[in-house]
């Protein structure tokens, strides 16, 4: 088995650990997303919604770019050197194309931050 053959097979597994130093392709945006709603009906509704912070970026992993999703703040900037470790998705699964990493720790080697989920 050469190289290339091993390096297929580990594209092709639909959820593995993931944990590899790789280079940050893009910088990465931070979203809120909601999570839930609480109010109390009363002509007008008062209330309020919780969200969450999600951050999303790109990597180059194996000559390809893959997509990292991060649940938290996450601050990256492009060519910067990560260390990421998390679950890896095949993208068919999750409705995209491509594949995804859903991290849980990442570490900026470039700048010594350490972003992980406690």
């Amino acid at each position: 088995m050469n190289l290339n053959e091993n390096q297929d097979e580990n594209w092709s597994k639909d959820n593995e650990e993931f944990g590899i130093e790789v280079r940050a392709v893009v910088n990465s945006r931070i979203y809120e997303r909601p999570s839930f709603f609480l109010g109390i009906p009363f002509i007008v509704v008062f209330g309020g919604i919780e969200s969450k912070y999600e951050s999303i970026f790109s990597i180059e992993y194996a000559g390809k770019n893959v997509v990292v999703l991060y649940h938290g703040l996450c601050l990256i900037s492009a060519e910067d050197r990560l260390l990421i470790r998390g679950k890896w998705y095949r993208g068919k699964k999750l409705g995209i194309q491509g594949n995804v990493v859903i991290a849980e720790r990442v570490e900026n080697l470039s700048s010594g931050i350490v972003f992980e989920k406690s």
